[in-house]
């Protein structure tokens, strides 16, 4: 079985995280997505509006129809920093896979991958595939070569859970940036507001 691993705060989860999600999966000719919603992200905020609940709670509304997406709440059940490598070290306990896993990285995140915890590990103990929007002009070469990342072109979707969360706290439209059932969970549970 040939795995990625899509991390994220999924605040909420909306079309843009399974538009890549199903890119990657075609492109990489993968098996299954794991999606795995971190507790205390390093790199990023939680809004923290929303329980650890709620956002499970969305992302399986989020990709129930999709057999290849799994989730996998090992993050939200540890109450530390969740790093990439103890996530790593976690998957090859508890996975069984032909190849490493791919780790699906965000561009934005190349320019700093030396900073995080144990980069060399996580090199070798994945595949790190970097979504760009654009030509890789826009990436540290040197992290690039350092760590072989891969790049692949992502489509550009310019939806952002940041941009939801906006639009909710300012009463406007968003029902068509996440998937129906996730639309009415936010609103019958009053999130975001």
């Amino acid at each position: 079985m040939k795995i990625a691993i899509l991390g994220g705060s999924f605040d909420p989860p909306h079309l843009g995280h399974l538009i890549l999600a199903d890119t990657i999966l075609h492109e990489l000719k993968c098996d299954k997505i794991l999606f795995i919603p971190s507790k205390i992200p390093p790199h990023k905020n939680i809004s923290g509006k929303v329980s650890d609940d709620d956002r499970i709670n969305m992302l399986k509304l989020s990709i129930e129809d999709n057999n290849n997406f799994i989730l996998d709440d090992y993050e939200i059940k540890n109450d530390c920093v969740s790093y990439t490598i103890k996530t790593l070290e976690y998957i090859y306990n508890n996975y069984n896979f032909e190849d490493k896993p791919i780790l699906i990285i965000g561009a934005d995140l190349v320019k700093d991958f030396d900073k995080w915890r144990e980069p060399e590990k996580i090199s070798n103990l994945s595949n790190i595939i970097a979504l760009n929007r654009d030509d890789n002009s826009n990436l540290i070469s040197e992290n690039i070569e350092k760590y072989n990342i891969k790049t692949i072109l992502a489509p550009r979707i310019d939806i952002s859970s940041s941009l939801i969360r906006d639009r909710i706290k300012n009463n406007g439209s968003f029902m068509y940036f996440v998937k129906d059932k996730v639309y009415k969970y936010i609103k019958e549970n009053n999130l975001y507001l």
